[in-house]
């Protein structure tokens, strides 16, 4: 993932980019030390935009300074996770209402639909074939930001978009157990049904549960997590 792109312009974006995915997906585990010589070297950049994209990751709490070691992989914090799920739940049940309504009015753009309907299909075929747990949890995001975008509502995907990278590696924590993923779809089945039979407040109810409910069971995953891994 980490490839070299000596071969493109050298903007901060391009390393910002390849950083926050490897965060995102797990490359770049939590307390993991990042050596701005090392990146320069795989990425074939200098280290000045090295520096910089760690500066941004930083704003976005994804990385943290660890002393005369540097900078390493933030920790995932369990109660924050919880604190986002919980912000999450009004954001989203607006997202859901709002999407089934435009379907219901007929002003819903067919590829937007399209694309919640296609996003649905190949999240429940990569959980059920077992796919790679990033693979996964990039499948989450994009059934959310499908949904984000039937709304028609530009800025709740705007608000969204810096928090995915928080909510897909503290996903990549828990996909490992079946359950959680054949419950998880079942659940984003749900609302798709609702918000294409442009039922808004059974649209609004499920994503409310869902995100409810998603949010509990991950922060006691995590929280169990972290004792079990204490000396």
């Amino acid at each position: 993932m980490l490839n070299s792109i000596a071969d493109d312009p050298l903007y901060i974006d391009q390393v910002y980019g390849r950083l926050l995915e490897s965060i995102s997906l797990g490359e770049l585990k939590p307390g993991e030390r990042v050596r701005q010589s090392a990146l320069a070297d795989r990425l074939g950049v200098s280290r000045q935009p090295i520096s910089h994209a760690l500066q941004l990751l930083k704003h976005q709490g994804l990385v943290r300074d660890a002393g005369r070691q540097g900078v390493e992989v933030a920790p995932i914090d369990a109660d924050r996770v919880l604190h986002l799920y919980e912000a999450r739940v009004p954001l989203e049940a607006c997202a859901a209402s709002l999407a089934a309504t435009r379907v219901r009015e007929g002003v819903a753009d067919a590829r937007d639909v399209a694309a919640l309907s296609t996003a649905l299909a190949d999240g429940r075929r990569q959980a059920r074939e077992g796919a790679p747990l990033a693979v996964l949890a990039r499948a989450d995001s994009v059934f959310h930001a499908a949904l984000y975008r039937l709304s028609g509502n530009p800025v709740i995907e705007q608000m969204m978009s810096g928090q995915w990278p928080h909510l897909m590696r503290s996903m990549l924590a828990v996909l490992d157990d079946r359950a959680t993923r054949t419950r998880a779809w079942e659940e984003h089945a749900q609302i798709t049904a609702f918000v294409l039979a442009g039922d808004a407040r059974a649209a609004a109810g499920i994503v409310t549960r869902h995100l409810q409910r998603a949010g509990r069971d991950l922060h006691a995953q995590l929280r169990g997590a972290t004792v079990e891994s204490r000396p």
